[in-house]
């Protein structure tokens, strides 16, 4: 009775599950977040701030591939997320409101 015996092959099959899950295991442990943060690198999604308004409630200014997004958010309550303009949107509609005062 070798390796040809059904018990034992699905000892081994077993057995090389276990190993490859321990290896997942310690990879997403130690190795995960090195690999995360350098693979995305933050390109597309950056939280800029979060400022607390009250006991439960948070304000947060997130920049999302060139798009600027305020979103107030807290405990026990639904998201509202608003699209802001671009600073360089923001500044070039104050010279043109100016302009018109003018």
């Amino acid at each position: 009775m070798g390796i040809e015996d059904p018990i034992w092959g699905r000892v081994i099959i077993v057995l090389f599950f276990i190993i490859i899950l321990l290896g997942a295991l310690y990879f997403s442990k130690y190795r995960g977040k090195e690999f995360f943060s350098k693979l995305s690198n933050n390109e597309f999604l950056k939280l800029d701030e979060t400022i607390s308004i009250s006991n439960v409630s948070k304000v947060s200014l997130i920049t999302a591939h060139n798009q600027k997004f305020l979103i107030i958010h807290g405990k026990g309550q639904s998201a509202s997320i608003s699209h802001l303009s671009l600073d360089n949107q923001l500044k070039s509609n104050k010279t043109n409101h100016s302009e018109d005062y003018r």
